[in-house]
Parts: structure tokens; sequence; C-alpha cells
């Protein structure tokens, strides 16, 4: 299964010679783990103005209980195998074998649209942010489309001639919280300060659900004068903070937590104290999201994090 997914390992595959005006894509490119999915390959041009006669599409390892949808006019056509393993199925059940292959024959003129369906089911196997390419030939009156090419690491995609559709898996349970294009912040929160305090921070959850990478690199808030991206660590036994100049990278698929004791913001010069009970507004800036405001809730002054995470509060302070 490893073998297929992107950033492993890079497919290189012969292209017919048909030049591509758009591409195969996925309706909807996302699908959670451990869950039934419906794919829906939308197909928008044929080749060089020749008719689309037939659309094979591989299923991938790890894609269960595969079922294509008829389409009237055509006819489908499947290829069933075993699997490279027995997956753990709904009720209990384990599967062993399913469909491989399926391939929709009829016509569909260059000049129309059409979209071809399929559902299945999420084996267990994969984690959040793995990425499946579904491999799909075009075969035309003249000519056949290979929509199999992968981009290899650090390729930008869009630069293939022929890309293969592709699925990222998503955690079981989506996170809740603020969302703003591919970019998720939930379980913000801080602690209260004592009068006269001026320092406080603030942590939350931020995840990654798109295809590119994503860089939180600065953020403010009404209540402080400066508000900082900053890491804590140990080095020779000395805990030391540092601003995160460069910005918090969120790589494409990551979830990644702001933590007591570890990453977090930094609200310094604060014009009131943080206040049990209350939210404090906060603006989160992303290289490519853009603009998020979220908001903290403030617990009490020795408070753990939800979820019962360390108390850190102390050390980010003293060191302050």
């Amino acid at each position: 299964m490893k073998s297929i997914l992107i950033g492993l390992a890079a497919l290189s595959a012969a292209v017919g010679s048909v030049p591509a005006q758009a591409h195969v894509v996925l309706d909807k490119p996302e699908a959670r783990i451990g869950k039934t999915f419906k794919a829906v390959l939308a197909v928008p041009h044929g080749c060089e103005g020749a008719a689309t006669v037939r659309l094979t599409v591989q299923v991938p390892e790890g894609l269960i209980a595969i079922k294509p949808m008829p389409k009237p006019g055509w006819t489908i056509d499947v290829k069933k195998g075993a699997y490279a393993r027995a997956y753990k199925f709904m009720h209990g059940a384990d599967l062993s074998e399913g469909v491989k292959e399926i391939s929709w024959s009829g016509r569909l003129e260059d000049g129309f649209y059409d979209e071809f369906t399929f559902t299945g089911f999420v084996a267990d196997t994969f984690k959040a942010g793995d990425v499946l390419p579904i491999p799909a030939i075009q075969d035309c009156e003249k000519g056949t489309a290979k929509w199999v090419e992968i981009a290899a690491p650090g390729q930008d995609p869009h630069a293939l001639k022929y890309p293969a559709p592709l699925l990222r898996m998503t955690s079981a349970e989506p996170p809740r919280g603020v969302a703003k294009g591919d970019i998720i912040v939930s379980s913000g929160w801080s602690r209260a300060t004592p009068g006269g305090a001026k320092v406080g921070a603030g942590y939350f959850t931020v995840t990654n659900t798109g295809r590119e990478p994503d860089r939180l690199i600065a953020a403010s808030a009404d209540i402080a004068e400066t508000v900082e991206i900053h890491e804590m660590s140990t080095r020779d036994g000395v805990m030391v903070m540092r601003p995160i100049e460069e910005g918090l990278p969120i790589s494409a698929g990551q979830t990644v937590a702001l933590t007591s004791g570890g990453i977090h913001l930094m609200l310094t010069g604060l014009k009131a104290p943080l206040v049990e009970g209350k939210s404090v507004a906060v603006t989160l800036q992303f290289e490519r999201a853009g603009k998020m405001a979220v908001l903290l809730d403030v617990l009490g002054v020795g408070a753990q994090a939800p979820g019962g995470q360390p108390d850190g509060a102390k050390a980010e302070h003293a060191h302050h």
C-alpha cells in the first residue's frame, strides 16, 4: 500500500499522445478513514475531439467493498481479485477480496461532460494526510489518455500533463472549530492572569485539510500590544524560549497542537487581565488561508488544558 501513497513513491507512466485541455478529477477529493465514501470522477472532454468510449478506474489497495453506479446507456465490467491483506469491515466482517478495477463502456461526445461514480469503504490502515492516486484510463474513438501521473516529492502536481485523480485521507472524526480555506483551528484556550500581569499565553490546534502546505506567519489581539509565535524547549537542562520568526509550517494533512510547554502564542503588553470564564479574541494570519478570527476560552490561573495537558504556564511566564 505504501508504494502508492503520494510522497512515498513517484509513479512514472507512459501516456497517450492526446493533449489534455482539462483533467479528469474527483468531484470530492477527500474520504474519511474507517468510513464509507462516494467517489465521483468528472470527465470534461474527449480525445482531440474524439468521443470517449470507455473509462477504466484502477482501485487502490485499501479501498474496499467497491460498488460502481450504473449509468444509462453504459455497460459496466468489473475485475475482482484478492487484497494484499484482510481488512476489517462493518459488523466485524473481514474482507480479503473485492473489486480491483471498474470499466464503464458507452459513448460520450467530446462536447459534453459526464460523471462516473463508485462507492466503497476506506480501510483503517491509513493515517490522516495520506493521499491515494486513483488511476483512470480514458479510451476514445481515436486515442487514449492515461490519467496516471503522480508528482514527485517537491514537484507541483499542476505541472503534470496527465495527473492521476487524488483522494486524500482525513481523520475518522473531523476536527471542530473555525475553518477558512483548508485550515481548521480548534480547541483554543488561555489561562487567567492576575491583575497587573503583562504577559499571557494562547493555545489551540490547527489542522491543514488541503493538498498544499500552509504557514502561520503572524497573530494579533486587541487586548495585547504584541502577539508572537513562541517555542519552548529544554537545552542542557535549561528551559529556552524563542520566537519563531519564520512562522509555523503546517504541512498538507498535518495537525499541529500549540501547547503549554511547547509552541504557543505569547501575548505581551496586556492592556487588561485575562478573566476566567471569558474569551480572548485573536486574529491569526496564515500564508495561504489568510486571516482567521478565533476565540481562546480563558480557564483558571492554574488550569490544565482540555484533555488534561500538564501545566506549563509558570515556566513560560517565569522565563519572560
